[in-house]
């Protein structure tokens, strides 16, 4: 089998290369600056060059809240003709088993979870990340409507939040665990008494080890699953309060957690249903504090 990941250098990516590293499969995979994955000619081309069976599509412009309410068009552009380009491109040569890279964003806000498939589209995509989630909605519907008019097998995964070995912290592009991190670790390094998180602590978030991803679409591209949408997620859900005693734990950090009441902490979050992939043999491995552990020592060598 020779599957074709776009996007090689993404946190999800990455984990995929080093995940099929010793696999019996041949693992063809470009970064933006190889293919353009905005231009269709350029990914057209190299498809109908390299032939592939599968292709997983883990390309994506990515930021933080903050990134994209500066810069809304440019997420939404970017994302939206990455998507179509990549999508159509596969279609047009000939790829019947597609694995996008969703994102769960698209659930709308104030859904009693847990959240399964069929609540997809139930609602507006939150608002806090419009553009972005806007932009993959409209891929996740190019992906149904290609398996509804051309018989083929593209299949969307909504994903929880995620986290890897790899992943790097950038000011107001992170989300909450690698903005956390490295808060607590500056901290340590800083020997200051106090980490600050936002309000109250108490909602909560699921979040998966993107090798357990990693291994959750393998075992889709193996199995005969043809349904347009699929939930990956974690075990359980933890609070942002549980989180921040976890990086004090694995960090060293000796001082106390103070929370400001003044800043939004974000809409309490449902868990994903993984009924669906559950019933293909999938279960993630990675505990949250093992994967913090490592994921701790892989940035900052402790």
């Amino acid at each position: 089998m020779k599957i074709y990941l776009a996007g090689k250098n993404g946190l999800v990516g990455s984990a995929i290369c080093k995940y099929y590293k010793d696999k019996d499969v041949e693992l063809i995979a470009t970064s933006s600056a190889e293919v353009d994955l905005r231009d269709h000619s350029q990914i057209s081309n190299y498809l109908h060059k390299t032939k592939p069976d599968v292709m997983i599509l883990s390309a994506a412009k990515h930021g933080g809240v903050a990134s994209y309410m500066a810069s809304p068009l440019e997420y939404y552009r970017d994302n939206l003709l990455i998507s179509a380009n990549s999508i159509t491109a596969a279609a047009e040569n000939g790829i019947e088993r597609l694995i996008n890279i969703g994102a769960s964003c698209v659930y709308a806000e104030g859904l009693k979870g847990p959240l399964t498939e069929d609540m997809i589209f139930n609602g507006n995509v939150q608002k806090a990340t419009e553009p972005y989630g806007m932009a993959k909605a409209a891929g996740m519907k190019l992906c149904e409507y290609y398996n509804l008019c051309m018989g083929l097998r593209y299949t969307s995964v909504l994903l929880p939040n995620l986290y890897g070995d790899g992943e790097g912290y950038k000011p107001d592009m992170s989300s909450v665990l690698p903005s956390m991190m490295e808060r607590f670790h500056k901290a340590v390094v800083d020997g200051a008494e106090t980490v600050t998180i936002w309000g109250t602590g108490r909602v909560k978030r699921e979040f998966l080890h993107v090798y357990d991803l990693a291994s959750a679409i393998d075992t889709l591209i193996n199995s005969e699953f043809s349904e347009p949408y699929i939930n990956i997620g974690a075990s359980e859900m933890d609070t942002i309060s549980h989180l921040a005693e976890l990086m004090k734990e694995i960090s060293g950090f000796s001082g106390e957690i103070a929370h400001d009441l003044s800043k939004p902490e974000g809409a309490q979050r449902e868990k994903l249903d993984c009924t669906k992939i559950g019933r293909l043999g999938w279960t993630p491995k990675i505990g949250l504090r093992e994967g913090l552990i490592r994921r701790y020592r892989n940035i900052y060598g402790r």
